[in-house]
This record gives structure tokens, sequence and C-alpha cells, in this order.
């Protein structure tokens, strides 16, 4: 019993690893982490429209807004800080936004967007009129400033980086409903259902011995494996590198770099003779593998989708483990 778990377990790693690799080829192509925090400075800034209304036209509009998209209709103040060459020079030449902004860089480019000429004295025309939300915002904040301009830009600061803390937990939220989603449409179009393989694996013994012999060797690299994997926990848009070189490396790399890494992983499922996929054979009118129940495939599908979510890394701390609890493979440190 406790080698068709880990084969199961195996089987959940490699599909969670697609899974991820899936992911971040999309948040690279969309370009997720800068879209977010856009959205993140403009609540801040208040130029956010609330949703409003009901029905399936309402939804599919706010789950757009939450993947960072249309935001930036009335969004003209956060436009403008973007123009700003010290957030401007952030992002590589193009339509893409920065993944990261430093509170200190922020403060001054916004101090210098709302004054114009960076002064007091227009800072405080600016934000003179305290029923807008922007006035509402700063406002106080430069009446305890009491004058002095570096106080004001260190209460922005730190209420900045309260806000970007808000950022990356939407962040965290909303790539898992979408690592989920990826998961159960790869799923569904791999058919990999998750009661199908447990039932197969218990008829078939060699298939588990192999499947064990694979998941020992890579329990070995669980290390090296979390390292290189992507994982949604990992992709937080305030977590990435503020240096400006790094902002700047090669995007069309790194898209092929997830293209390979994805179709390697594919390959794997291949090579490990898994008993998923679909019947083309043309005996069945359904496709579904021999002895699949037609009840219960969508079953397995979600549950291979909920495995996939919880990211590859999980899947092979939980296969050392059962081999330390088994007695052989990576011993516990």
């Amino acid at each position: 019993m406790l080698e068709i778990i880990i084969a199961i377990l195996l089987i959940y790693a490699l599909f969670a690893s697609v899974v991820s690799g899936i992911n971040e080829m999309i948040v690279q192509m969309f370009a997720m982490r800068g879209r977010i925090l856009f959205e993140g400075i403009v609540m801040m800034l208040g130029e956010l429209p609330k949703d409003t209304g009901a029905g399936i036209k309402s939804w599919f509009k706010r789950a757009w807004h939450k993947l960072g998209f249309g935001v930036d209709q009335h969004a003209h103040l956060t436009k403008s800080l973007y123009e700003h060459p010290l957030i401007d020079t952030l992002s590589p030449p193009g339509d893409s936004r920065p993944s990261y902004i430093s509170a200190a860089t922020f403060s001054t480019a916004l101090v210098q967007v709302l004054s114009n000429d960076g002064s007091l004295v227009m800072l405080s025309q600016k934000l003179d009129d305290r029923t807008t939300p922007l006035g509402k915002l700063l406002g106080p904040m430069l009446d305890e400033a009491d004058g002095d301009l570096e106080k004001f830009k260190t209460k922005v600061e730190n209420h900045f980086n309260a806000v970007m803390d808000r950022v990356a937990g939407w962040y965290k939220r909303r790539a898992q409903v979408v690592i989920f989603l990826i998961g159960l449409v790869l799923a569904a179009f791999l058919n990999v259902d998750t009661i199908y393989i447990a039932q197969q694996l218990q008829r078939n013994p060699a298939q588990v011995e192999t499947l064990v012999q694979a998941a020992e060797r890579l329990s070995l690299k669980a290390d090296e494996v979390e390292t290189n994997l992507p994982s949604f926990h990992n992709n937080s848009p305030m977590d990435q590198d503020s240096n400006a070189n790094e902002q700047r490396k090669s995007i069309e790399d790194d898209f092929l770099k997830e293209v390979q890494e994805i179709n390697h992983k594919i390959d794997e499922f291949k090579h490990l003779g898994l008993p998923i996929g679909w019947d083309l054979s043309g005996k069945s009118d359904t496709l579904l593998l021999p002895h699949q129940d037609v009840r219960f495939f969508w079953l397995g599908w979600f549950l291979t989708a909920l495995a996939g979510a919880l990211g590859a890394p999980f899947w092979f701390d939980a296969i050392s483990k059962l081999f330390a609890v088994r007695g052989t493979g990576k011993k516990p440190e």
C-alpha cells in the first residue's frame, strides 16, 4: 500500500511541475507581476473604480480586473507616475511594467509628479483639496510632517510598504486559483484521473515498482527540483530583485526556457507509461480508458488539479518522508 501511495505522489509531483511551468510561462507572457503591482498602486492612489453591479458580465469584469487587466482606464496619476524616469527605467523597453518598485523610489517619484518641481509649496497646493481620495490619503501625512518633506516621504514609504504586503497577498491568492484552473484543464486534456490511476496501480505491481524506483531517484534531487521549479509560493511581485539589470534580462529567453521545461516534464510522463490519456482506438464511444468509471472521472480530474496546486516541492518532500518511513531512500536530516 505504501508503494502505491509513493507512486501516486510521484505522478502528482510530475504533474504539479508541468502546471507550475505553464503558470510561470503565462505570468511572463502577460507580465502578471507588473500588472498586479500596477493595480495595487492604482488602488493606493484612489484611482481604482469600485466594482458594482451583478450578473455574469459584472463577474467577468471583476475577474478580468483581478488578473490586472483594464484597471488603467482612469489611472491618470498612476500612469504619470510610471512615466517618471525613476520608475520607467526599471522595466525593459516596451509596454511591460516593472515587477518591483522600492518604497524610496516610489515616494521620490510621487513627490516630483505631484509637485512638478519637488517643492513642499507645490505639493501642499496639490493636496489642498481634502475631499479627493488622494487628498484624504496624503493630506494628513503632509500635516503630520509639519513642513518636513523627508518626514512626509517616510510616511508615504511606510504606507506603500503596507499596501505592498496586501498586494503580495492578492497575488498569491490569485495565482493559487489560476494554478488550480490550469491543473484542471491539463488534467482533463491529458485525462489524468486520480481515481483511475489508483485502481490501475493496484492491478499492476510491476508498474508500481517502476514508479517507486523513479521516485527514489528523484527524491534524492528534491532540493535541486525545489530550486529550479517555479511555484506560486515564490511568485510574489514584492519578492523580486530590485536590481535594474535583473529587470532587463531577456523575456524571450525566459519564455523559451519555460517551454523547454514543460516539454521535458511531459516527456517524463510519457516515458513512465502512466495510466493516463485517452482511448483513441475507436473501441470506446466516450474515449475514456478501459475500466475508467464514466461517473467519477471528473472527480479524478478535480483531485489531480488540487494536487497540482500544491506544487512539486510539496510532493517531492512528501515522497522523501515516505521513503524515510519505508526505511530506504533519502534519510531525514
